[in-house]
């Protein structure tokens, strides 16, 4: 039989989607006794002032929403100290968006779809779940070694990724560290405070921190090299929205640099560059006149919201939105009436990390009070 790397991949999600309904269930038993584990991210949405959505238990791109957004009062209660479930959850997000948007899958994809699926089933110790994930990476990478024309290594089990393929992620995995600052700029606690509700919110009422997203290998620099073909186009349309989704609003700059870094790029050149802004704007997402790129079902006019950050967060004061400052702007001045210019600067950039005033940053600090 003919292997079909789209039906492998797709078999291979619906499984892992059954098998991690219960994982997530029992964990959250005894906090939502009487209501779905799903109420965390109606709850979230609400805090992080997003329109609110429907979710299911059953649908995979709600179970890795549990595993990659930080869960209010609950943190990251899957993760490791290494971040191996939101780091997987990253990546299968990908693969599941673009099982979503109809994009073909090569056997190598399949093989790393299956193989992230093998490693996160792995964690939780699922051993009636692994028995089909398993064989189904097993069957994805004789289809990929036939393919190519090579022998076949003995199967071994307990590798969760092929020689080739650990390279790759060694070489993808490097991050750009922010530029040190003088010392650590920490918000003020009072600015994660927000205002009081009469509903009760199972993940609190403590505003959300900014949370950058951490690239993860999506594919290499052949898929930029292969625009515009539809298949490259597809693939980084789908990483773009993503992380829109996660870290919106976001600067386009900053979202072509992230983009790119799920490819194995970490400098662009201006050409290539000019094709990702291209396709990011292709998605059909706001563009605001200030180059920042909103997630879909956010309009800038209406948010309300804004995520203080310390120093060490990797989000430059440029690439914050004038509307996300504007809004912190608006939340210091309410709760310090009567506050100088010169004293609401300071206190909203320590709300981003930040003390040093630049003419840039005086500049952007300006543009944010058009929006006050």
């Amino acid at each position: 039989m003919t292997f079909n790397p789209k039906l492998s991949v797709s078999e291979g999600l619906d499984h892992l989607a059954e098998r991690l309904d219960p994982i997530i269930a029992a964990r959250f038993a005894a906090e939502l006794p009487q209501q779905p584990w799903t109420v965390i991210l109606a709850h979230l949405d609400k805090v992080a002032g997003k329109p609110a959505r429907n979710y299911s238990t059953t649908d995979l791109q709600t179970q890795l929403k549990m595993f990659t957004r930080r869960l209010g009062k609950f943190g990251f209660p899957f993760d490791d100290n290494r971040q191996t479930v939101s780091t997987l959850g990253r990546e299968l997000t990908i693969v599941r968006n673009a099982r979503a948007h109809g994009d073909p899958f090569a056997r190598l994809d399949a093989w790393r779809a299956h193989d992230y699926c093998v490693r996160l089933l792995d964690y939780f110790a699922d051993t009636d779940g692994l028995v089909k994930a398993t064989a189904l990476r097993q069957e994805a990478l004789l289809a990929y070694v036939k393919e190519q024309g090579i022998a076949p290594e003995p199967a071994d089990a307990s590798r969760s990724t092929s020689p080739a393929a650990a390279t790759e992620l060694e070489q993808q995995s490097t991050q750009t560290t922010p530029k040190d600052e003088p010392e650590v700029v920490t918000p003020d606690q009072a600015v994660f405070t927000r205002e009081p509700t009469v509903e009760h919110s199972v993940v609190g009422n403590s505003r959300l921190p900014f949370e950058p997203w951490e690239p993860v290998p999506v594919g290499d620099v052949s898929v930029l090299d292969a625009l515009p073909k539809k298949i490259a186009k597809e693939k980084i349309r789908s990483v773009a929205t993503e992380i829109v989704e996660f870290e919106g609003p976001v600067h386009l700059e900053r979202l072509t640099q992230l983009t790119a870094a799920s490819f194995g790029v970490r400098r662009l050149w201006s050409a290539r560059e000019k094709k990702l802004v291209y396709q990011i704007k292709q998605t059909g997402l706001l563009v605001d006149d200030d180059k920042f790129v909103w997630p879909e079902g956010t309009h800038p006019q209406e948010w309300t919201e804004f995520r203080p950050n310390s120093s060490q967060a990797d989000r430059p004061f440029l690439h914050i939105s004038p509307v996300e400052i504007a809004n912190a702007m608006a939340f210091l001045g309410k709760r310090n009436p009567g506050i100088s210019d010169a004293d609401l600067d300071v206190a909203t950039l320590q709300t981003f990390g930040r003390k040093r005033r630049t003419k840039q940053i005086i500049a952007h600090l300006a543009k944010a009070r058009r929006y006050v």
